[in-house]
């Protein structure tokens, strides 16, 4: 039997939790169509093209990112370099309640500028649906594959622009038509971002209802949540209450306890989680191992302030009685608002990315930093410099604690996850001082947690990365090493694999990673970006028989 690639001498991890064997895997153009343990007698029967040698090496599925923000880097760069270097092959897209959806409305400038559209200025957005959008990744080719969410703030701000109201009835119905196109158009399901303008305005009963759309559909809800500090716990019993009224599937996003006060609450939320899916409620979190968190700097301002779309947020930063409030409050918090700034403390505010060149020097500093170097006080500093950069300015902040993370890496129900964008060392895409989890999150992983501090199995690890989000997505025929899956394959040296990106250096590409199979197509090997631009649109099970989409099986 003729095969297009032999991958041999590897110990094969499957993605299922089960222990890993010796053996050898076949593929034939996008699919693998045997597997044999090491020295079977049928392996004889195949001829194949190419032969990959895997000796000492682990073979496992394709890593699946259920959390990133590469929905216009990809587009930018199709090799989607700082993902396949560490083992991805899948994308998903659309997180934290945003989604590149309207191109033509009121707001179109105010969502290219949000803090999930780094690079925006650099393409033509020229679609204006999300069918429109998905073809572009088709039109350009792109070497890995891409799934879609459907973002409830970038719905909300198309219906009902940036006010701080319920919406009316007639505005919700838009909003459910809005969702209902894009699940039909093949969008994953629903996300939110509610600590972000405009979904900070919405109330939860608004979610429920464009939640149950995107259930009818087969869809998950997947959340930014309402707040990641003092009302963690808070925050996870309304993400529950969504998914239990709309009866839907939930993934809370980047599960963390943010501020010194507040480490140690994740087992809390764990435990509570855990009773949820004691009770009926199928829910997963993702998590991903480092010590900060990484967004627009905007997330700063009080959200009276960002209430109305960034022009009207400049205006206010401008007026100086209005100026004054707003530092006292940034500063000092108010009775309803923790303020992320002081959670975290100026020293631990790190700038990361700018869009103008005058100010790259800042790239780097800490704000306390900046501030000195400018001679302004920190709150000052910070409010004149996102005037200065039009609000597109990218934060890391220093905000969690190592114990945490470890707990969370822990549970069974934890997914990992970058929450970065596709990124490169050359080129438009290796500017600025971006979070390192961009380049090192799943080796990073497997180093530290697996490697060094043996908090879980490798068996385990790869299934946290793999079949457990290919599962929770519905995603047809990924996320494990079988016969009839499609060929998206990693092969790694387990003991070198490591995340080499820091916060101070972050465009380092991670080492161990042998080569990367993409749809059977081979997109990374040996440090060497392939680019076949062979990556796929993915979509839920339900999706594609409700579509009635051809799809092969066995």
């Amino acid at each position: 039997m003729q095969a297009d690639k032999h991958i041999h001498s590897g110990v094969i991890i499957d993605g299922t939790g089960q222990p890993g064997y010796r053996g050898d895997v076949f593929i034939k153009d996008d699919r693998i169509v045997a597997i044999y343990p090491a020295e079977h007698e049928k392996v004889r029967e195949y001829k194949a093209v190419e032969s990959i040698d895997a000796t000492g090496m682990v073979v496992t599925p394709g890593f699946i990112d259920i959390h990133t923000h590469s929905d216009l880097t990809l587009l930018l760069d199709s090799r989607g370099a700082s993902k396949v270097s560490q083992g991805v092959t899948t994308e998903v897209v659309g997180n934290c309640g945003l989604s590149v959806v309207d191109c033509c409305g009121t707001y179109k400038d105010e969502i290219k500028a949000s803090s999930s559209f780094l690079y925006s200025h650099l393409i033509d957005w020229h679609w204006n649906n999300y069918a429109e959008y998905l073809a572009e990744f088709t039109n350009k080719g792109i070497s890995i594959n891409v799934g879609c969410f459907i973002g409830h703030g970038t719905v909300r701000a198309q219906v009902m622009g940036y006010e701080n109201r319920k919406p009316s009835e007639t505005e919700l119905q838009r909003m459910r038509e809005v969702v209902a196109e894009a699940m039909q158009q093949g969008a994953l399901g629903l996300s939110s971002g509610l600590i972000y303008n405009p979904g900070v305005f919405s109330e939860r009963d608004e979610i429920v209802e464009l939640a149950k759309v995107a259930a009818e559909y087969g869809g998950i809800y997947t959340t930014h949540m309402r707040n990641e500090s003092d009302y963690l716990l808070d925050s996870i019993d309304e993400a529950l209450y969504v998914a239990r009224e709309a009866n839907i599937p939930l993934q809370i996003s980047h599960l963390k306890s943010t501020g010194t006060r507040n480490w140690g609450k994740i087992k809390q939320a764990i435990d509570k989680i855990k009773q949820a899916r004691a009770e009926g409620t199928d829910v997963h979190f993702d998590f991903y191992p480092y010590e900060a968190s990484s967004t627009n700097m905007r997330y700063l301002l009080p959200p009276w302030v960002q209430e109305g779309g960034w022009e009207l947020s400049k205006a206010k930063i401008q007026d100086l009685e209005l100026r004054e409030q707003m530092m006292m409050e940034i500063d000092q918090g108010t009775s309803n608002w923790l303020s992320p700034a002081r959670n975290a403390g100026w020293d631990r505010v790190m700038i990361a990315s700018v869009k103008y060149e005058k100010n790259r020097f800042a790239e780097g500093m800490n704000v306390e930093q900046y501030a000195l170097e400018i001679g302004k006080k920190p709150v000052e500093a910070m409010l004149d410099l996102l005037v200065e950069e039009d609000g597109a300015i990218g934060m890391v902040l220093f905000v969690m604690s190592e114990d945490d993370i470890e707990l969370a890496a822990a549970c069974e129900l934890a997914i990992i996850a970058s929450d970065g964008l596709a990124l490169a060392k050359d080129g438009v895409l290796s500017q600025s001082k971006p979070h390192p989890r961009s380049y090192g999150t799943f080796p990073r992983a497997l180093n530290k947690y697996w490697r060094e501090r043996a908090v879980f199995s490798l068996e385990t690890a790869i299934h946290k990365m793999t079949a457990l989000p290919a599962q929770k997505l519905k995603l047809d025929k990924r996320g494990v090493v079988q016969t009839g899956y499609y060929a998206d394959i990693v092969i790694f040296h387990p003991e070198l694999i490591k995340d080499m990106a820091t916060f101070t250096d972050p465009h380092q590409y991670s080492k161990g990673i042998e080569a990367v199979l993409v749809n059977g197509k081979t997109a990374y090997r040996a440090g060497q970006f392939l680019n076949p631009k062979n990556g796929m649109i993915v979509k839920t099970n339900s999706i594609v028989e409700r579509r009635s989409v051809i799809c092969w099986r066995d």
